[in-house]
């Protein structure tokens, strides 16, 4: 455990550069400025009207915000280009032939990844809060804060094990990944659709924010929502994070990576 403590250490005090504070700042606002205007814009008649669930609204457009938009962002920044890093900096080599060096390298950085996001998101989705305008909106926070920390934690996994595939394309295929599949496999009425982080989430999303019938009762939504309790689709999301994350740690074990240097012989 030193081994893991001193990686992240490291990673932590690469987190106070005048770069990556910029972007956690830019993270952090992102779901501030958008909350910003859409009450001053799309909201303001809309508070007018008494038949509007002005909770339905601010949930989903959160959801989307953070534990979607922002939490995706922050890992796609910090733990896809994990390798392509290390190769590039010609440091792979080295971290390769200590021991467990690969192991603790990656596990270290997916836990700095996933705080580095989660503290951006947090503070993030607190701001936005602010500007809602919601008499009651500790469950929506609780909950949200919850999807944060799952989102996270479960695209590093995935990031990650894109990056250990593709090190030379990791950021582009990452995108990719999350354009096709998290974005548009996932709202498939089919099977494939159970594998992706986002039909957990939202599941997660409905069961714990409750945004209103209008959401869980409408039929149009069944497919893309998972059966069961929460406590089911927690353990979905946990299990597949983790099978992600430990196929990310064997294939970078196994496979033979090749330095920027040697190509250049």
């Amino acid at each position: 455990m030193t081994e893991l403590a001193a990686v992240i250490r490291f990673e932590l005090s690469r987190t106070f550069t005048t770069v990556r504070a910029a972007w956690w700042f830019v993270l952090a606002g992102f779901p501030i400025v958008i909350a910003i205007l859409i009450r001053v814009f799309p909201m303001s008649r809309a508070t007018e009207d008494p038949d509007v669930d002005l909770y339905a609204i601010w949930s989903v457009a959160l959801y989307f915000l953070v534990p979607c938009i922002t939490c995706a962002m922050g890992v796609l920044l910090s733990a896809a280009p994990v390798i392509a890093n290390e190769l590039e900096q010609r440091s792979w080599v080295y971290l390769a032939t200590r021991p467990n060096g690969i192991f603790w390298l990656l596990a270290g950085k997916y836990v700095v990844a996933v705080g580095w996001t989660t503290t951006a998101a947090l503070c993030g989705l607190t701001g936005a809060m602010l500007f809602t305008g919601l008499d009651t909106w500790v469950r929506l926070w609780l909950s949200l804060s919850g999807l944060s920390v799952l989102s996270a934690m479960a695209y590093a996994a995935v990031f990650l094990l894109i990056g250990t595939l593709f090190p030379r394309r990791a950021m582009v295929s990452c995108v990719a990944y999350t354009a096709a599949v998290e974005g548009m496999i996932s709202l498939i009425p089919a099977v494939i659709n159970r594998l992706t982080v986002q039909y957990r989430l939202r599941s997660l999303f409905v069961e714990w924010a409750q945004p209103g019938d209008s959401i869980s009762a409408n039929p149009l939504f069944a497919s893309i929502l998972a059966d069961g309790s929460s406590l089911l689709q927690l353990l979905w999301l946990l299990t597949l994070g983790g099978v992600l994350l430990s196929t990310a740690l064997v294939v970078a074990h196994k496979r033979e990576f090749t330095a920027a240097a040697e190509t250049d012989v």
